[in-house]
């Protein structure tokens, strides 16, 4: 039977001990640091607010992260590149921007003296959206026309209405155009997260 001190004795005289513990801390290094550079170039995103279109959501120089995998559904916020200055299809002038998803593909949408309604694909009637994180009332653009959302597109607009360039002027965006859309928990903890992360951030609109 093999005895264990004897055992840990020898290790302890192996010359390359110290050597391949090195090379242990070494490679497990490696391997955060490689964990870290993908989870925040290739899933999460450093943005920073820029102007007042999501107010009272967010306000300027907030800083928040976006994920890049997420799925998007309705009441997201998104940040995405969309041509604000008319210059497509060239793509010289797509800027990031960042609003609130209003219609998913499928959905049909009308708004009446600043007051929303959706129907959703596959249902039969219009109901008034809920959007409890509106400010000031909604006066400006507050008319919208009967329109359903495209296949592969998505319609979103920002949460201060009265001052915010969305799909009401834009038009639907493709979904391609998502860049990611806003993690809940730094939402919550944008102010925090301002002071900590405002040298790795993106600037939107």
């Amino acid at each position: 039977m093999a005895n264990p001190y004897l055992e840990r004795i020898e290790d302890l005289r192996d010359p390359n001990r110290g050597d391949r513990a090195t090379l242990r801390f070494l490679v497990a290094l490696a391997a955060i640091v490689l964990i870290f550079f993908i989870l925040f170039t290739q899933i999460l995103l450093g943005v920073r607010v820029v102007g007042a279109s999501m107010e009272p959501t967010l306000h300027d120089g907030d800083y928040l992260f976006i994920d890049r995998t997420a799925a998007i559904e309705h009441g997201d916020i998104v940040v995405l590149s969309a041509d604000i200055h008319g210059a497509a299809p060239d793509g010289s002038e797509y800027s990031w921007i960042i609003k609130r998803v209003i219609g998913l593909p499928g959905d049909s949408l009308y708004a009446e003296a600043g007051v929303l309604y959706r129907k959703e694909a596959g249902e039969a009637e219009y109901s008034v959206v809920d959007e409890p994180y509106l400010g000031e009332e909604w006066r400006q653009y507050a008319y919208i026309y009967p329109i359903t959302v495209g296949e592969g597109e998505i319609y979103v607009m920002g949460d201060n209405r009265n001052n915010s360039q969305d799909s009401r002027e834009l038009g639907p965006q493709p979904i391609e155009h998502v860049v990611g859309v806003v993690t809940g928990w730094s939402l919550a903890a944008k102010d925090a997260l301002s002071g900590f992360f405002g040298l790795f951030a993106r600037d939107t609109a």
